[in-house]
């Protein structure tokens, strides 16, 4: 389960962080979260916000070892680097 454990060109904060600081494919990591993971991947795409509820935040922020809010993303999406 851990074949899209390395970003496909993907340069979203949230994907680099999950890279970094677990060993969590993006199934493994969504299914922690409580988030379904095609939600998940639509927010790294940018193609929605991201909207969690406080049992998703908390879990995110443990399995990414978060101990600020300041650590936290503005934006899971990928920079849009043509702006």
């Amino acid at each position: 389960m851990k074949k899209d454990r390395r970003p496909q060109e993907s340069q979203s904060p949230i994907e680099v962080l999950r890279i970094q600081r677990t060993e969590l494919s993006q199934v493994e990591f969504a299914v922690k979260c409580g988030i379904p993971l095609r939600t998940y991947q639509r927010w790294v795409s940018g193609q929605t916000e991201a909207k969690l509820t406080p049992p998703q935040w908390k879990a995110l922020m443990m399995l990414l070892d978060i101990q600020s809010i300041e650590d936290i993303p503005d934006d899971f999406a990928e920079a849009d680097e043509s702006a």
